[in-house]
Parts: structure tokens; sequence; C-alpha cells
């Protein structure tokens, strides 16, 4: 710990809290970065590493035409309009900024862009090598300063609010209660609630027994010790959900490829949903998982194959397939190809990527209340803050709004 007290505390020490610590230090601050566990990284070490932002100098050479304003449209389409358009407005614009500064650090990332799965628009960068551990490792690699101390298996319970100044952080550590007031502010960078069971399923009840695939450390205790002050959440519903198999992810955006069927085996939705769509329809279902059954071009050498699977919705799907109507769901005609046979089949059962609700703050990061009032003191960023990219999210948006609003928190804390 810090013999002289901090300017500012952040809570977590992930892509977020890096990223505030860094922009902080540069300033000349005092940080003390708490984490619960005993390395860094959080969620954004079990990343792809995706990192969405425009960047002229990659993109227009490539003939991409891209923009803040088109990102600020993309990330709205995406979460089916319930993106608060202060914040993601401050996100779009940020974003650029914010890859920049990462490669004037040192950072490298590929050349390439790229459209990854379930992106509107080729913006995709990648780290040169590595996924998101490559960020955790750089950033510590570039924190090595006296004006910064990050403080591991350090777990924050709580937060007290004093009147007019920085709340105070609770924190154990090996069984000892610490209490920190920093000279300037708090950065909550703590990650989401999607690891908390209990939390889950009061706030979507069909993903009880769903299986989460993030960071364990994503309880919502920090979350819960902010709301406990005082401070108001939005969007808790919302979850990103996936698959584990990146095959199965990769035919679901393929509508003509698949039929989905219940375990009674009969189809339940049209197919051409997008991918978010077709989870939740699939969490309605019995034991929340259904058949994924692949379909392909009809092979010369046997149609024999098909005799495992259930005849009866192959041959209704393959009647609405000739006809060009499917009159029982109405799917896309252009994605009813004929003929087929069954390649084979997958179980699916969605799982959690992450929580998208989380705490209410404005465009600068400050916390705010249940009476939409500034929180002194107090900021967010990055998985527990809700609102910035509505009801579901495509690869690298959470990884870079996350690097965004951290260094806006850290800026409007020291007032750089």
């Amino acid at each position: 710990m810090m013999s002289i007290k901090p300017d500012l505390i952040i809570v977590g020490a992930g892509m977020a809290g890096l990223c505030a610590a860094k922009t902080a230090i540069e300033a000349g601050a005092r940080v003390l970065v708490l984490e619960k566990a005993y390395r860094s990284g959080g969620t954004t070490r079990l990343s792809d590493g995706v990192f969405n932002a425009c960047d002229p100098q990659r993109q227009y050479p490539l003939d991409i035409h891209d923009s803040p304003e088109r990102h600020f449209q993309d990330v709205m389409e995406q979460g089916r309009g319930k993106s608060h358009p202060n914040l993601l407005q401050a996100y779009t614009y940020g974003a650029q900024e914010t890859f920049s500064w990462l490669e004037h650090l040192g950072f490298k990332f590929d050349d390439r862009v790229t459209q990854e799965a379930g992106t509107l628009y080729p913006r995709c960068h990648k780290p040169l090598e590595g996924g998101g551990a490559s960020y955790i490792e750089f950033l510590l690699s570039v924190l090595s300063s006296s004006l910064c101390t990050v403080a591991y298996g350090c777990e924050v319970i709580g937060l007290k609010t004093n009147s007019n100044s920085c709340p105070t952080v609770i924190a154990q550590k090996k069984g000892d209660l610490i209490e920190l007031t920093p000279r300037k502010g708090v950065l909550l960078c703590a990650g989401g609630f999607a690891a908390n069971r209990r939390m889950v399923t009061s706030q979507f009840s069909l993903l009880t027994g769903s299986e989460y695939i993030g960071s364990r450390d994503c309880d919502g205790v920090v979350l819960s010790a902010a709301v406990h002050i005082g401070a108001e959440c939005l969007h808790m519903s919302f979850f990103d959900l996936c698959s584990d198999s990146n095959e199965i992810e990769e035919l679901l955006s393929n509508p003509a490829d698949f039929i989905l069927l219940n375990d009674q085996g009969k189809r339940f939705c049209r197919e051409d949903l997008d991918v978010q769509s077709l989870y939740e329809a699939i969490l309605l279902q019995n034991n929340h998982s259904a058949d994924l059954v692949c379909l392909g071009p009809v092979k010369r050498e046997s149609n024999s194959r098909q005799s495992n699977y259930p005849l009866e919705a192959l041959n209704k799907y393959a009647k609405a397939c000739r006809l060009k109507i499917d009159d029982e769901f109405g799917k896309n005609p252009y994605f009813l190809r004929y003929p087929f046979e069954v390649v084979k089949q997958f179980k699916v059962s969605p799982k959690m990527k992450r929580s998208l609700g989380g705490l209410l703050i404005n465009e600068k990061a400050q916390v705010l209340n249940r009476e939409r009032e500034v929180m002194p003191g107090l900021y967010a960023a990055g998985e527990i803050v809700g609102g910035i990219l509505g009801e579901k999210s495509a690869s690298g948006e959470g990884l870079a709004s996350a690097a965004v609003f951290a260094r806006i928190g850290a800026r409007e804390v020291l007032r750089i």
C-alpha cells in the first residue's frame, strides 16, 4: 500500500483499470490500484483482444471509409437502439484517440483491419501477438512508476460516502479490513456481475443454470457496494450470450445453412434472426438448449445420413424450401435453399459472455445516483457500467469502450 495518500484509487486491474492508471500517472497523479485477484487482467485476459475503432491510417488504403458517426450508428443498431446516445457518442468519438494512445505508448497492433463475426463494419483491430492478455502485460510494463502501486489480493467489499468529498473504500486483505480515502476520486473498474448466480437469476430468470465463461471475479460485489450508497443501475437484464464453439457461432450467422430443432424434433423460430435473438429463442426451450442441424448441398454418393434425423421436420422444411415460402415462421425466401442434406448436428446451450448492465454514468464517467445527480468523487468504467452498448454488443466493443471511459474518468478526476 502507498505510504502517501493517493490522488486516485482504482478498483480493478483489467483493461479499464490499467488504462486509467497509466492516464493518471502521465499527469503526475499518485495512483493506488486495488485488485481482488493475485494477478491483473480479469475478463480482458480471457478475451480475443479485438479493439474496435476508426483508424484512417489502416482503413482508407483498403477503401474502408469509416467515421465515429458510422461507428455510433452501428453500435446503436447492434444494441437495438438501447444505448444512451451521449454515452455512445463519447465512446465512438473517443475510440480512435484511445487506439492511437495505445500505439503511441508502444503497443503493437496487427496492420490488418478485420470484420469479426457479428460486427457490422471492418473496424476491428487485433494485437500483433496474443489476445487480451497482451494488453495487460503491456500496460503493466509501462506502469512501472513510483506514482503507481497495484495491490493484489485486496478485495473491495464496501464504500462509504463523505459529504461533498471522495468516497471511502473499504477493502479486505488477508482478513484485515482497510479503509482508504483518496484525495480526488475513486474509479470503479471492477467488472460486471455475471459470475453472481443470484444476481443473474434475479435479473433474467431464463439464464438460471446457464454457464458463465468469463472471469469468476465478476461477482458484482463492487457494483452492489455502489448501489448500497445510492448509485443508480440500468440495463441489468441485458447480457451478451455466446456458444463455446467458434464453428457454432459461425453457423448461426449463416441462416441458409441450418435449422434449429427443440427436444421434440420441431422447429421453433425463423433461423434468419440475429444470433443474439436465436440464443434467446433457444433459452425458451426445454433445458435451455436446442439441436442445430447443419444443411449442405446434396452429394451424389449418399443421402442415407439423413435417416438419423427427425424426418417430419426435415420434410416439412424441404417443402418450404421448394416453394420458397416458410408458412410456419416466415424465414426469408433467400435463405430457403433446396435441395439439401444434413451434414451434422450440434447441441447448442447458450452461455453468458458478459453482463451489459451496471452503474449509470454520464459522459464524464461520473456515477449518478437515483435522482440522476452526480455522486461526488465516484467514477466508473468497463463492464461495471451500463447503458453504453445497449441490449447486445459485438466483438471489440466491450474492450474499446472500457479503455475509452477509463481514460475519460481518470482525466475528469484530475481535471486534465
